[in-house]
């Protein structure tokens, strides 16, 4: 990879993130949903709807424990839960932000109204080429682009309600060349769209050399029992990385910048977190980002003043963001740049300019010792029998009782894997 598309940590703002000192708090509020996910981290195993007065008390206990600026109700499809709306209502009274992840089948405009008034802050949904979706019934879907009118579709409802808006992809070696056109979607959409997430696809392979264990005993992981359990063959296709999703942004959009991060519990180079914007108007032309410089600051002054670390930000801050040229050279690069296209034709001053969040989360990866590098201080935690779990392992703890510890037979699976050299299993 060219050294310039890799991303430099001593350029990036290491996220202050704790275990209890934490901006998100995640709750699962049900295993059903209406389509299927590639590598979906929750399966419908017969919990369905998780007890109102139960989900209240995770939520109290993440806003003592994490000390959280925002719950994010998961599932499944939670929106499908009978008392979402009093779940938001109740967050909202602790004076927290609510972000649902959704797929958006269930949504509709009453919907929507009374989740405003509930106090709902956005939505963040998942629409992608690896899902089992009803639109791949009535037509083609054939790429990413494909699913834009539906996008569209839905960042629309929720504008007219002043809503949050967000959008994720699952990323596989399949659409690893696709991120470019879903950002230019956003970007091109930018009046309604706040921020886009790229996950990257992992799986934990199910294959000879590989054994399982929970609570020191043995226990057997088949495929599919486990929503992110794969084969040999496709767990040879699914090392990618953050710095690779990186490398393929930069490559389409120089203006991008990573400008935070947060690293591994194992592999000191790990990228786990990866975040950053790209600054552009409403004619998709892209003039820069922030800098660690600017994050800092700002993560500073909102735990200053809110006493919690920022996460989901109510307003998007437009040309006032060129204030921090003063002490930000990557913006001030932007403000020139920016200067320089207005002053070429001043009707362009008119036009409206925002920033476009752009992060990449790359999930567990497996190590050639058992041992599963995890995201440091992760964000996206849930209770579990009154501690916290990572959420992306919460269905180790459904059904095998607790997470899962890996013993690896290294040349059984170097066989298996075809002296494939990775980061992860099968390393020399």
């Amino acid at each position: 990879m060219n050294a310039k598309m890799y991303p430099d940590k001593k350029n990036l703002y290491r996220l202050p993130y704790s275990m209890n000192d934490n901006p998100i708090g995640w709750i699962e509020a049900t295993d059903i949903c209406n389509i299927k996910c590639k590598g979906c981290y929750r399966l419908i195993i017969g919990e369905g709807h998780k007890p109102v007065e139960k989900i209240k008390e995770e939520i109290l206990f993440l806003k003592k424990w994490r000390n959280c600026d925002n719950i994010t109700l998961a599932g499944g499809e939670p929106v499908l839960h009978p008392d979402i709306l009093e779940i938001v209502s109740f967050i909202t009274s602790l004076k927290m932000k609510t972000v649902i992840l959704t797929n958006g089948y269930a949504l509709n405009d009453k919907m929507l109204k009374d989740f405003k008034d509930a106090g709902l802050l956005g939505w963040s949904f998942h629409i992608d080429i690896t899902q089992t979706r009803p639109e791949f019934q009535k037509k083609k879907i054939a790429s990413e682009k494909d699913l834009n009118d539906l996008r569209l579709k839905f960042a629309r409802m929720i504008k007219k309600y002043g809503f949050y808006s967000h959008f994720g992809i699952t990323v596989t070696a399949d659409n690893l060349r696709e991120i470019p056109d879903f950002i230019r979607w956003a970007l091109d959409n930018i009046m309604l769209v706040n921020g886009i997430s790229l996950i990257i696809y992992r799986g934990m392979p199910v294959m000879p050399g590989v054994e399982y264990f929970a609570r020191d005993k043995k226990v057997d992981v088949n495929l599919g029992n486990l929503g992110y359990t794969v084969d040999a063959e496709e767990y040879k296709k699914i090392y990618i990385k953050s710095e690779d999703v990186y490398a393929v942004i930069k490559e389409h959009f120089p203006d991008y910048e990573a400008m935070g991060y947060l690293g591994g519990t194992i592999d000191h180079t790990s990228f786990k977190w990866l975040w950053g914007t790209l600054f552009a108007n409403t004619k998709g032309k892209t003039f820069g980002a922030m800098s660690k410089r600017t994050l800092e600051l700002a993560q500073a002054v909102y735990h200053y003043t809110h006493g919690t670390y920022l996460v989901y930000p109510k307003r998007r801050i437009g040309r006032m963001i060129f204030i921090m040229s003063l002490i930000d050279p990557l913006v001030r690069k932007a403000f020139w740049k920016y200067l320089k296209y207005c002053l070429g034709n001043p009707v362009r001053f008119f036009y409206p300019m925002k920033s476009l969040g752009i992060g990449m989360v790359q999930a567990p990866d497996m190590r050639e010792d058992g041992q599963i590098d995890m995201c440091d201080d992760c964000p996206d935690m849930c209770v579990f029998e009154g501690r916290l779990i990572n959420s992306c392992r919460l269905d180790e703890c459904r059904i095998f009782g607790d997470l899962l510890h890996i013993h690896i037979d290294k040349e059984v699976v170097n066989q298996q894997l075809k002296e494939k050299k990775t980061e992860g299993v099968g390393v020399e």
